[in-house]
């Protein structure tokens, strides 16, 4: 199941919603994001939330990746970050549950 994105305000009330691709491209881009990156913070089965000092940092990666990498779900995830960040608010990353 993908990943759902939501904006959230300063009071977190949600804003916006969005969907990672069923291909999870996003999420894969995540896993193989070099160690010390912000994506790789965004967990495949749990929550993930970034602030604006945090979203600035994952606008700058996202928008330093090569050209091919940057497909639509890319393109939403920035957009996104970048209306959380005018906002002063979050971006909320909701993981599926691990199955037991």
């Amino acid at each position: 199941m993908p990943l759902v994105i939501y904006v959230e305000s300063q009071v977190h009330s949600r804003m916006a919603k969005t969907y990672e691709d069923h291909k999870e491209t996003f999420l894969a881009l995540c896993e193989a994001a070099p160690e010390g990156s912000i994506l790789r913070a965004v967990n495949r089965h749990g929550d993930t939330m970034f602030n604006e000092l945090q979203l600035k940092r994952f606008v700058a990666e996202l928008n330093a990746l090569p050209e091919r990498e940057k497909n639509g779900t890319v393109r939403k995830l920035i957009a996104a970050a970048e209306f959380a960040i005018a906002s002063f608010g979050y971006l909320y990353f909701v993981g599926e549950p691990a199955r037991a």
